[in-house]
């Protein structure tokens, strides 16, 4: 019940904004910060941190990936948040860093992940779709290869109830394109509840450990917007595109 109280009230207040003149929809982008892979290239660390919207409380949660089996390790998420207005956002971060950082010890999180392309969030003309990247090389030498990749974008099934937001919530499938070759590397047959009723996907970079000048520990983030209290909220997710 107060789930239905809460998406109603949500839907309510997103009409009453609508309705005045001059005002814009509020809603809250988390931030990205890479915290880098394990020495080995198999694990990728990240965090999203932010102000939630609503609320106005401070949080940051942090993910370490195994790229070999695509699934969270070392215990994360973890989860951080203040619950008071006023509390600054490093609050979140360096209780978040505390509760997480034995698991990035313990995953040998010290070699830095470097970002060989990204979609900066005033890009021009730019939907989110496609990214396409070389391999960097040394100095001013010309990238190496071709990549690139590409989102679909479909609806399927979640056990989170989404009617209030136009229905079902949005899945995804990535493509990638090397040497003229094509490959799947992740299409959704249902929606984690954890991403909500999320509204669309878009790229928001491609990162590869510090000295790779191979595409094996790719990683590929995805911006995540699903409906929130005030509109859509962006988080990130993040996948192995490369050939481990």
């Amino acid at each position: 019940m107060d789930k239905v109280v809460s998406a109603l009230r949500a839907w309510a207040l997103s009409i009453g904004l609508a309705l005045v003149p001059g005002v814009a929809m509020a809603a809250e982008s988390a931030q990205f910060n890479a915290l880098g892979f394990s020495a080995d290239g198999r694990y990728f660390a990240f965090e999203q941190f932010g102000i939630q919207d609503g609320s106005g409380f401070p949080y940051t949660d942090i993910f370490l990936i195994d790229l070999d089996s695509d699934s969270f390790a070392g215990g994360t998420p973890v989860r951080a948040r203040i619950n008071e207005e006023t509390a600054p956002l490093s609050v979140a971060r360096q209780k978040a860093f505390s509760e997480a950082g034995e698991a990035l010890n313990a995953h040998d999180i010290t070699r830095p992940a470097i970002p060989i392309v990204l979609r900066g969030d005033g890009a021009l003309n730019d939907e989110g779709l496609t990214i396409t990247y070389g391999l960097p090389s040394f100095g001013l030498a010309q990238t190496r290869g071709e990549f690139t990749l590409s989102l679909d974008i479909f609806k399927a099934p979640s056990t989170v109830d989404c009617e209030l937001f136009e229905g079902d919530p949005m899945g995804y499938a990535l493509t990638r394109e090397a040497d003229g070759e094509m490959a799947q590397i992740h299409r959704d047959t249902r929606v984690p509840a954890s991403r909500g009723c999320v509204v669309t996907y878009k790229f928001y970079g491609v990162y590869l450990p510090f000295e790779a000048y191979e595409h094996d520990s790719a990683v590929a983030v995805l911006s995540v917007w699903a409906h929130g209290f005030e509109g859509p909220d962006r988080r990130f997710i993040a996948l192995p595109v490369g050939d481990r």
